[in-house]
């Protein structure tokens, strides 16, 4: 099936969208001013309810927004959400965004999630960090159009902090210095993007 072809389906058929996601943390990321400097603002982390069809949609919603200024994993993790099973050594999926958004999570919009993360919850030693993908605009990539910063950072912190076990994590190679920076190392030396976080 062609992911982003379904995508655009669902997003042209989409109606006013009933948000069920579960707030967790209010947390303070800097916010581009008007004379250029940054000040802290508030925003949330929530868990989307993939069971329910419109957090389902608004995952979709986000992935056609962000795919217009460049290629983006929320596209995969629109995918995964969609599947029907998990692997069997996986005990739960847990779907994060961060957003700018700070009341009413009933009605999320979609143009105000500013990040996006997937955890999976192992029955083996170490829980699996599968996906994490912010606003393109807010990638430091697009350092000249950047409204926000350090929403990778705050969802990835959440994530450690809930985290029972070390989590591992195939990265993607730019981002090896980020997740080095948040306290992962490579597994072996030969494969570096295989990083690995301890508790």
């Amino acid at each position: 099936m062609n992911s982003k072809k379904n995508i655009f389906v669902l997003y042209s058929s989409m109606t006013p969208i009933n948000f069920t996601a579960n707030y967790l943390k209010t947390v303070y990321i800097p916010k581009k001013a008007a004379n250029d400097s940054y000040k802290h603002t508030e925003a949330s982390i929530v868990e989307l309810d993939i069971k329910d069809k419109n957090d389902v949609e608004s995952l979709a919603k986000t992935a056609f927004i962000w795919e217009k200024t460049v290629s983006s994993y929320a596209f995969d993790i629109y995918n995964e959400a969609l599947k029907e099973k998990i692997h069997p050594d996986v005990v739960a999926e847990h779907y994060y965004a961060l957003t700018a958004q700070n009341s009413d999570y009933a009605h999320l919009k979609p143009e105000k999630i500013l990040g996006l993360a997937m955890l999976s919850e192992k029955s083996e030693p170490k829980n699996e960090l599968n996906w994490l993908q912010v606003n393109p605009k807010t990638n430091k990539i697009n350092s000249s159009d950047r409204k926000y910063k350090y929403v990778g950072y705050n969802l990835v912190e959440y994530i450690k902090s809930i985290s029972d076990k070390p989590i591992i994590l195939d990265a993607d190679y730019n981002a090896i210095d980020f997740y080095t920076k948040l306290g992962f190392s490579a597994k072996n030396p030969e494969t570096p993007s295989i990083m690995i976080w301890h508790r």
